[in-house]
């Protein structure tokens, strides 16, 4: 299995392109990203019923946002927050390097770095053991775990919060309701 540094970013997007995935440091946790979705869900082992998410660049990315949900992902992105936009988890990262790898690449898909349903890994060396039965799908950046927290995610298709995580989701849900004539009634 390989290991990069951050410095080796056209090495690592040309890995990347060339079908493999790789364990990166996010924001929040350490992450698995990859240009082919089944490949993330083989190396995790993790039910295709589990949806992944896009890491993106820029909110262009994301088709078909109102003027609101534009207002709520330019106050929260690049950051912690992942909104569901038509049944797609979409992300801008607050990580310069992995930014810049996201622009070489045009966006990848993203899970959590563990095994299905295991505890999240902390670091690249312990990427290495955990995933030590896939050298030649997967290599490794160098790098740790930024935050104990994952990214909060609401739904913006149905106005609801999936998952707290970094960011107080309240808010936005607020916001979101507000557009929409409705109170926000926390169950």
């Amino acid at each position: 299995m390989r290991v990069y540094d951050w410095n080796e970013l056209d090495q690592i997007a040309f890995e990347l392109k060339n079908n493999k995935a790789a364990i990166v440091e996010t924001d929040t946790v350490m992450g698995i990203i990859s240009l082919n979705d089944s490949l993330i869900y083989n190396i995790k082992k993790r039910s295709k019923n589990k949806k992944l998410i896009r890491l993106v660049v820029s909110t262009n990315d994301v088709p078909k946002l109102n003027e609101t949900e534009k207002k709520v992902v330019n106050k929260y992105w690049p950051g912690e927050l992942t909104i569901i936009k038509h049944q797609i988890g979409y992300r801008i990262p607050n990580h310069a390097k992995l930014l810049k790898l996201l622009k070489k690449v045009n966006g990848v898909f993203s899970s959590s770095a563990n095994l299905s349903g295991e505890a999240p890994i902390y670091n690249s060396e312990e990427a290495l053991s955990v995933f030590k039965k896939h050298p030649f799908d997967l290599i490794i950046v160098k790098g740790k775990q930024q935050n104990d927290h994952p990214s909060t995610i609401v739904d913006f298709d149905k106005i609801k919060i999936i998952r707290v995580g970094v960011i107080d989701p309240e808010p936005i849900i607020n916001e979101l309701k507000k557009e929409k004539g409705q109170k926000y009634e926390n169950k």
